[in-house]
C-alpha cells in the first residue's frame, strides 16, 4: 500500500510538472509581449513629442527605433554638433543596408536621402519611402533635379543624408573609392558637412540580412566641415573634391587610421587632372 501511495504520488507530481513549467513559460512570454508593447508606446510618444515627424512618420519610424535601440543597440561615442540642429548634409561610412536608419536615430531629426528612382517606383518600397520624403535620383549619370532638391531642402534648414563611397563597402579597407556630389551640394546650399562614422554595422551577403543579425552600432560624430568659400581661386569642382577629401580624412581619424589613402572615384580623378 505505501508503495502504490508513492507510485500514485510521483505520477501525479509528474503529470502536474509540465503544466505549471507551462504555465510559467506563457506568464514569462506575456510579461515580456507586455514590456515590449509599453517600450514601443513610449517610444513612439517621444517620436511624436521630440522631432519633426508627422504621425504617419512616426509609426514608420518606430521599428526603426526599436530595432535599433534593443537588436542592433545603437549606441553615440559622443554629442552631436550644434549644427545638426540648422541645415546640413549627414556624411557617413556605408557597410550596411540600414545605415540611413543609424543617421536617423542620430540625427533624432527627419533626415532626407537621396534614394534611386526604381526603389521610389517599387510597388510595395515606393509608398513607404514616399512618406519618408526621399529624393528619387537617377543613379546612371548626374542628376541634376535631385541636387536641386537636396539644396532646396538644406537652404530650408533641413537635413540631407549622403553616402560618398555611392554603394556598401563589401571590402576590408575603411572606405572604398569616393565621390564628391555630397560636398556639391553643401557648397551650394552654404551648409556645413556633418561627418559620421558607423563601427559594427550589421551586414552578410544580402540587403535583408540585417534584419535577422544583432550587433552593437557605435557612431562617433566628427566636426562640422563648412562650405569651401574661395570658389574663386579653386573652382567649383576642385572645392568640392577638396571638401569631400577633409570628410574622408575625418572617417580616418574616427577609425583610429590616419594613413588610411583615400581615393576619389575613378571619375572625379580624370575630371581633376584636365
Amino acid at each position: 500500500m505505501p508503495i502504490a501511495f508513492v507510485t500514485y504520488s510521483t505520477i501525479l507530481q509528474t503529470r502536474k510538472r509540465p503544466k505549471m513549467e507551462t504555465d510559467t513559460s506563457l506568464w514569462m512570454a506575456s510579461a515580456w509581449f507586455v514590456l515590449l508593447a509599453t517600450i514601443a508606446v513610449v517610444y513612439f510618444f517621444q517620436l511624436v513629442r521630440r522631432s519633426d515627424y508627422s504621425l504617419w512618420e512616426s509609426c514608420l519610424y518606430l521599428p526603426t527605433y526599436l530595432m535599433g535601440r534593443l537588436v542592433w543597440r545603437v549606441h553615440f561615442l559622443n554629442d552631436p554638433p550644434t549644427a545638426i540642429q540648422s541645415g546640413a548634409v549627414l556624411v557617413a561610412n556605408h557597410r550596411s543596408s540600414v545605415d540611413p536608419f543609424f543617421v536617423q536615430l542620430a540625427a533624432k531629426r527627419r533626415v532626407h536621402w537621396m534614394v534611386a528612382k526604381e526603389y521610389c517606383d517599387h510597388f510595395l518600397f515606393g509608398p513607404i519611402l514616399r512618406a519618408a520624403q526621399v529624393i528619387p535620383t537617377n543613379r546612371s549619370g548626374m542628376d541634376t533635379a535631385s541636387t536641386k532638391a537636396a539644396m532646396r531642402l538644406t537652404k530650408q534648414g533641413r537635413l540631407v543624408g549622403m553616402f560618398p563611397e555611392g554603394r556598401l563597402n563589401h571590402t576590408d579597407r575603411l572606405l572604398v573609392s569616393i565621390r564628391s556630389g555630397a560636398a556639391a551640394v553643401a557648397i551650394k546650399s552654404n551648409v556645413p558637412i556633418i561627418p559620421l562614422y558607423i563601427q559594427g554595422s550589421p551586414y552578410r551577403r544580402t540587403v535583408w540580412s540585417p534584419v535577422f543579425m544583432s550587433a552593437r552600432v557605435g557612431i562617433t560624430f566628427g566636426t562640422p566641415i563648412p562650405p569651401v568659400s574661395a570658389l574663386e581661386q579653386e573652382g567649383e569642382l576642385a572645392a568640392s573634391d577638396s571638401m569631400i577629401l577633409c570628410w574622408a580624412k575625418q572617417i580616418a581619424q574616427l577609425a583610429q587610421q590616419p594613413c588610411f589613402p583615400v581615393q576619389l572615384a575613378a571619375k572625379r580623378r580624370q575630371r581633376a587632372s584636365k
